[in-house]
């Protein structure tokens, strides 16, 4: 057990986080850009702390510092072929995203900001137009239920509407010819639109026109003038189409048996670069002035993906199985692939899971099984949770807490229940308007594995997860609560009913689909709340969250620990000041850290004699 006294360092920050593909909302942002001659690459690099922008001559050198957005933490990239370099970034936590841009002189400017927290500003990848005199942004100035698409006068800043309307926009990225913008209306994210705008005239073309639910996501242009989409049309599982946008013709660019989980394409459409999610690895494939399709299996997970406006070379992120994250450079004509930058190393990584399924009342239960080194008899455990819950565990362990306790000789179990992605259309959609329901069952189901496997410790099973996770975690405890030790919940809803009546605008016409409606649902909403089972919880307790959180705000931590004092039950809780959904600073990063390993330290790892 580690003394309270000791001082815990956490580990050195990764260059940039990976990102959620399947957020539809929030798709097409990049945390790197390429500069318009392809020699200069620019990263959002979270090394130390907030996000700044840093660059890195393609060709090899360090990554150095360029600026950054005082007070505030930049989140995504775009790179214009006139020179400029466009970035959005938000403070504090708020996720009210702005958009700024430094000049070919050097001059980092506002570009599309709004004081106050109202007014939100988007970015995509390929939001300035091939001439570099147009930017497309996403913006809910005329609405703040809504997110409509601006195309902002890259000189004078003047913006005008080219798609609103009730839902949130998406811009994608513009045709070779500057004519086309590709935007993506979002209902959610197992059902998007692609639309087609023209600028000169404002003509729209909906491309993608369909009944039910189907994925249409922009993924950029081909030369000769089709757009390029990742869809489930006809499928489980995502693939690439080439759409014309006047036949509304839909021809296969690749049909893999696994989701492609991003794909990007050049600004002249010549070179194309995609991944497919293969049971959490990525495949990275690639095509180049119509050659043949090269690949390159990776141990990890890819991230983001650029291409050169030449479509020659492309960068992307990696995050492989046992080793620092990576930014690469592919050629696409050879394909010679070559590491850029490397993150700093861990102490240690994680060794390679176990990839298995568990039985499921619904279905077989996907699931990562890490086991320590050191192990004694029967060894704790600790079930990790994803958030979402439409995101996806990835057997990458670099979570310093988990390999903390891995060291220890703590078994780490991290399931892919229902909602989550990577496992096709079905799998991902049950969880829709049944939060509380079928992750419930899964949840059982894979604590009963625990506590019948040999190789673990039936008296000494711990639950964490965070966001969705941290619902999650509150279920287990509060529904399933004879299985668990202990438990840590970050930034967690804990009542379905409060957390959607202090819903963000935006997000209200979403989460009505996608967790309930309250007008219609909200007997079953209290039902499945972990709120409502509070006084079923035995074990002690961890709550962490940032008081300035818009998707779960602090007054659902507030009320789960308020009622669990009352109730006399042990519990920690810690809050952040000028913290969101997540911890960008890094001495907010170094309290959780500590807060974490010691709890767990306490209540979890084996005593050593």
């Amino acid at each position: 057990m580690t003394d309270n006294k000791t001082k815990i360092t956490a580990p050195p920050p990764p260059i940039v986080y990976p990102p959620y593909h399947t957020v539809r909302r929030y798709s097409g942002t990049s945390q790197v850009a390429l500069s318009p001659d392809g020699r200069t690459l620019a990263v959002a690099s979270r090394k130390d702390g907030p996000a700044v922008v840093c660059e890195v001559p393609v060709d090899g050198g360090e990554l150095r510092r360029a600026f950054d957005i005082e007070g505030a933490s930049v989140h995504g990239l775009s790179w214009s072929q006139s020179g400029e370099l466009y970035c959005t970034a938000h403070r504090g936590g708020t996720e009210q995203w702005q958009v700024y841009v430094r000049r070919k002189d050097g001059r980092v400017e506002d570009f599309a900001v709004s004081e106050g927290d109202r007014v939100q500003h988007h970015l995509s990848r390929g939001a300035a137009s091939p001439d570099g005199q147009r930017v497309a942004i996403g913006t809910n100035a005329r609405e703040p239920a809504d997110v409509d698409i601006a195309i902002v006068d890259a000189r004078s800043k003047a913006q005008r509407l080219a798609v609103s309307g009730p839902a949130w926009h998406v811009a994608g990225s513009w045709s070779p010819d500057g004519r086309w913008l590709a935007v993506m209306r979002v209902t959610q994210n197992t059902d998007q639109d692609l639309l087609a705008v023209e600028d000169e005239s404002g003509e729209v073309i909906e491309v993608t026109t369909h009944q039910g639910e189907m994925q249409n996501v922009p993924a950029g242009w081909l030369a000769d003038g089709r757009m390029l989409a990742i869809t489930d049309h006809g499928s489980e599982f995502l693939h690439l189409e080439a759409l014309d946008l006047h036949s509304g013709s839909r021809e296969l660019f690749d049909k893999p048996d696994a989701d492609v989980e991003i794909a990007a394409a050049s600004s002249d459409g010549r070179g194309v670069v995609w991944s497919v999610n293969e049971d959490g690895y990525s495949r990275l494939r690639w095509r180049f002035a119509g050659g043949p399709t090269g690949e390159r299996v990776t141990d990890g997970q890819v991230g983001d993906v650029v291409v050169a406006a030449d479509g020659s070379r492309a960068a992307y992120t990696l995050f492989p199985l046992a080793g620092p994250e990576e930014i690469r450079i592919l050629d696409l004509a050879s394909g010679e692939d070559r590491v850029l930058v490397t993150g700093e190393p861990l102490a240690q990584y994680g060794p390679r899971p176990e990839s298995l399924r568990i039985p499921g009342t619904e279905g077989d239960i996907p699931c990562y099984v890490y086991r320590p080194e050191r192990r004694a008899a029967r060894v704790p455990a600790l079930l990790v949770i994803h958030g979402g819950p439409e995101g996806q565990s990835r057997p990458s362990m670099d979570d310093p807490i988990l390999l903390e306790l891995l060291a220890k000789g703590v078994a780490i179990v991290v399931p892919n229940i229902h909602g989550s992605t990577g496992y096709g259309k079905s799998w991902q959609t049950r969880i829709h308007r049944d939060w509380g329901g079928v992750d419930l069952a899964d949840l059982r189901s894979v604590a009963q594995w625990m506590q019948t496997n040999r190789e673990l410790d039936p008296d000494r099973l711990a639950v964490f997860g965070g966001s969705y996770g941290g619902f999650a975690t509150l279920t287990c405890v509060t529904r399933l609560p004879e299985f668990w030790c202990c438990g840590v919940d970050v930034v967690g809803p804990v009542n379905l009913v409060t957390m959607l009546e202090n819903d963000p605008p935006n997000w209200r016409r979403w989460n009505k689909l996608w967790i309930g409606d309250l007008d219609t649902d909200r007997e079953k909403l209290i039902q499945r709340s972990p709120i409502t089972y509070v006084e079923n919880v035995r074990c002690p307790m961890l709550v962490i969250q940032g008081d300035n959180d818009p998707r779960v705000p602090r007054e659902e931590s507030d009320q789960l620990v308020d009622r669990l004092r009352t109730l006399g039950r042990p519990v920690e809780y810690l809050t952040l000041g000028d913290e969101g959904h997540g911890f960008v600073r890094r001495d907010s990063q170094q309290i959780v850290y500590e807060r974490i390993t010691r709890f767990l330290d306490e209540h979890l790892v084996p005593r050593t004699s």
